[in-house]
């Protein structure tokens, strides 16, 4: 191929390989089954880490299938969780990532919805028909259960404590997390969960028991645990291995032993018939060993293919640097006492397998007179920073003397952390300063005496590995305002040996201070922080931090951004006379440390600085609408909000008082006159008088006459009031006079009004009363005019206003006589 060939094909390839490239990243970004999670909760992440989600976080599967939750588009905030995963909502519901089955008591499964919220029914979850009955078992995936049920926890036959609804996470080694309550627990052993006396789930073999019916669970679904489901053949041939290996360690032992027998033969002549008397019953104890190893291989070899976790759970394994006993110092060959079986003991030291030292201890417990004690594991409880450790001692003899001592190993570096003695009355014992998701086991180094000349003896056993709990924050906010918080900070695990806790508050520009916790933190019970001090519309995060006793920091997860209210503000306040005459007063005030009860105005004369009543028309949040009760037809007044409120956290009162900083020009466009009727004498009012004496103005008058003669018993202190200022006409004029009351208003063409006429008494603070009605509208010049005749007694018994109402009968003004 030529070289120019060669470039060609190169320069043609490179935009095809960068063009696939963009299409994998771009796929390897795509995510699939997007939800808006309804509301706040937790989840556990793929480690098993208690994670917090918030409502409108997105949930969604990757490319690859993980699962995992983004709190926003922004910024790179996506949480991996578990594959198959409970989402745990704040108003009690439940949320399943897949659809997995349920199985409900009779052995009947069904699938769930995924993502869909099933919200709790009683003793129930539903969503639509599809249910989680009571005592129903949800399999979320291998070895992964929920029990919508409340029980009590056994772990190898003893009472642990109770429990309600728990996530049940089984690991191939055998231990079993437990999440309930926002809370964790771990344990190593055998784990039941009884609900009653006829309905138990055997967590560890995966077996659900109802009366005599019987539920695989690891059958709905398969598993890919091999130590659940036991393989018949496989197993024999382990058996086979194993008994084949011990039977050349015998034989070796058996040829060590004879050899050694064989030089002091040669070096002791005089002793040679001792000697092979020796060998004759070490050989005869090798054979008997042999053939109770045979037997027992024999016995173990036979288990149910269905058959989970073997007899027991393998929580250790040990060794022992017990010594031998040899025979010498015993002349009865034929006691039990002289078969100590010196190659047996010494071979305890090369076994590893706990089950296998207890099986041998057992083995040579039968050929001893007083037996070896035998310490036995009941199970391993790890927290985050200790271990709980259940035991029992198998000592028939009393052949355990002095106290047990138990050690943590750190199995990374290979150093004791923490080291515990304790009685042979004891049964259980913490150890304290591990490390959380530390790797560790147990070592028990205890003694005993078998009265032989082998004096005081030693046995070490070493637990199986186990791993101790990580630990989360949970944080949750309940009250915000402009100047605190009170937030809830509780852990999902127990921390022991802690020195203090502490919840740092950090501010948004990195700024931060401690507040002391108290040990309600630190027992699983939580603690409600009161936060105070802070800044307003500002943010802050939450850091819970631990100091351990041995000198160790841990430093939890940080909770979400949280933000103060903005503080007690009045951001617009203005004042107007809005085109239908009205007073509209319009506010915009917020505060997260106040209730608003109640909002009112003040209003002032500008000029003498009186004060000004006014009707409310109506109001609402940030609007007050309102007529001024004033005779002037102009005026220029002051006004002023006056708001009423509660601190929502001392329940005091407090007044805030915001001045308008504008003046309000208030102008009504209408007049009110009541002036003589024109062209009047004392004749022609006679005449007119008495041609208009209708029944209407004969219940009229009736009426003023009644007010007249009502105000005349009281003194008629008040008939002459303004007399100074009386018009002359009025004076001269006759008894009989009648008055035109006349209103005028300027307003926009075509509208329509009502007009209520109301009067009180003069010189009283009684209530206006309407006397009559009359709807109106504005002429083509936007005019309008009408009047009403009144008698002289009436004119001077009542002052007079005009209540102008829109058509829809809301009022606008009030209009007073000049």
């Amino acid at each position: 191929m030529k070289p120019t060939w060669k470039i060609g094909i190169i320069v043609a390839a490179v935009p095809l390989i960068i063009i696939a490239v963009i299409l994998w990243g771009s796929y390897k970004e795509a995510r699939f089954d997007l939800v808006s999670l309804p509301d706040n909760g937790v989840v556990l992440n793929n480690e098993q880490e208690t994670l917090q989600f918030q409502k409108g976080n997105t949930l969604y599967r990757s490319w690859n299938n993980d699962q995992l939750i983004a709190k926003n588009d922004k910024e790179d905030t996506r949480n991996q969780i578990m594959k198959s995963a409970i989402l745990y909502l704040d108003k009690k519901a439940l949320m399943f990532t897949e659809n997995v089955p349920v199985i409900d008591t009779n052995g009947v499964s069904s699938k769930l919805k995924e993502n869909k919220v099933y919200e709790s029914k009683g003793s129930t979850y539903q969503y639509n028909k599809s249910e989680i009955n009571e005592k129903s078992v949800v399999k979320l995936a291998n070895r992964q259960y929920f029990l919508n049920a409340d029980a009590t926890l056994y772990l190898g036959g003893e009472k642990i404590k109770e429990v309600s609804k728990p996530l049940l996470l089984i690991d191939k080694t055998g231990s079993v997390t437990i999440y309930e309550n926002k809370k964790k627990s771990r344990y190593l052993g055998h784990m039941t969960l009884k609900i009653n006396d006829d309905t138990v789930l055997d967590a560890s073999s995966e077996i659900y028991t109802i009366g005599d019916r019987k539920i695989d669970l690891a059958s709905f679904g398969g598993t890919d645990n091999e130590k659940l489901v036991v393989k018949e053949d496989e197993q024999k041939d382990k058996k086979e291995a194993e008994k084949k290996k011990e039977e050349e360690k015998q034989k070796e032992l058996a040829e060590k032993e004879a050899e050694k027998n064989n030089e002091t033969k040669e070096a002791n002549g005089s002793n040679e018939s001792n000697d092979a008397k020796d060998n004759k019953v070490a050989s005869k104890d090798n054979e008997s060993e042999n053939d109770s190893n045979k037997t027992s291989g024999e016995k173990s070899s036979g288990l149910n293919a269905t058959k989970k976790y073997g007899d027991d759970l393998n929580v250790g394994k040990g060794s022992t640097e017990a010594g031998t006993n040899n025979t010498s110092g015993n002349k009865n060959s034929g006691s039990k006492g002289n078969t100590n079986g010196t190659a047996t003991q010494e071979d305890l030291d090369k076994i590893d397998d706990y089950e296998a030292v207890l099986r041998k201890l057992d083995e040579l417990n039968e050929k001893l007179e007083r037996n070896i004690p035998v310490l036995r594991i009941g199970y391993i409880s790890p927290n985050v920073t200790s271990t709980k450790v259940s035991y029992s001692y198998a000592d028939p003899n009393n052949t355990l003397i002095g106290v047990t001592k138990i050690s943590a190993v750190d199995e990374k570096t290979g150093k004791t952390v923490n080291t515990q003695y304790v009685s042979a009355v004891d049964t259980e014992a913490l150890l304290t300063d591990l490390s959380p998701n530390g790797k560790y086991h147990l070592e028990f180094t205890y003694q005993y005496d078998l009265g032989t000349d082998k004096g005081i003896q030693e046995v070490k056993i070493q637990s199986d590995s186990f791993t101790t709990q990580s630990v989360s924050a949970i944080y949750q906010m309940q009250s915000v305002t402009s100047t605190t918080m009170k937030l809830n900070v509780a852990l999902d695990a127990q921390i022991d040996n802690v020195k203090r806790a502490r919840v740092k508050v950090t501010k948004a520009n990195g700024d931060s201070f401690y507040m002391n916790a108290s040990a309600n933190l630190i027992n699983g019970n939580g603690e409600l922080i009161n936060v105070t001090g802070l800044d307003p519309s500002t943010a802050y995060h939450f850091q819970i931090v631990i100091d351990m006793k041995n000198g160790e920091t841990i430093e939890l997860n940080s909770s979400e951004n949280y933000y103060t209210m903005q503080a007690t503000v009045l951001k617009s306040l203005k004042a107007s006379q809005s085109a239908d005459k009205v007073l509209q007063v319009q506010y915009e005030w917020s505060s997260a440390d106040y209730t608003l009860n109640q909002a009112t105005i003040e209003l002032k004369d500008e000029n003498d600085q009186t004060k000004v009543d006014y009707q409310v028309v109506n109001q609402e949040k940030g609007n007050i609408r309102l007529v001024p009760v004033t005779k002037d037809e102009s005026l220029n007044m002051e006004a002023k909000l006056v708001l009423e409120t509660t601190n929502n956290e001392t329940k005091e009162s407090k007044t805030f008082e915001y001045p308008v900083k504008q003046d309000i020009q208030y102008n009504k466009n209408a007049t009110l006159t009541i002036n003589l009727t024109p062209f009047q004498t004392e004749e022609n009012n006679t005449k007119q008088a008495e041609e208009s004496n209708t029944k209407q103005a004969e219940e009229d008058n009736a009426k003023q006459t009644e007010e007249v003669d009502s105000n005349t018993v009281a003194g008629q202190e008040t008939k002459n009031t303004n007399s100074i200022t009386t018009k002359v006409e009025d004076v001269l004029a006759p008894q009989n006079a009648t008055y035109d009351m006349t209103f005028s208003m300027q307003r926009k063409t075509g509208e329509t009004y009502q007009l209520a006429f109301e009067r009180r008494a003069v010189g009283t603070e009684d209530n206006w009363s309407t006397w009559t009605t009359q709807k109106i509208a504005t002429d083509e010049n936007g005019q309008i005019k009408h009047t009403e005749t009144i008698s002289k007694l009436a004119k001077e018994s009542f002052d007079y206003r005009i209540a102008v109402y829109d058509a829809n009968g809301i009022l606008q003004l009030y209009v007073y006589q000049e």
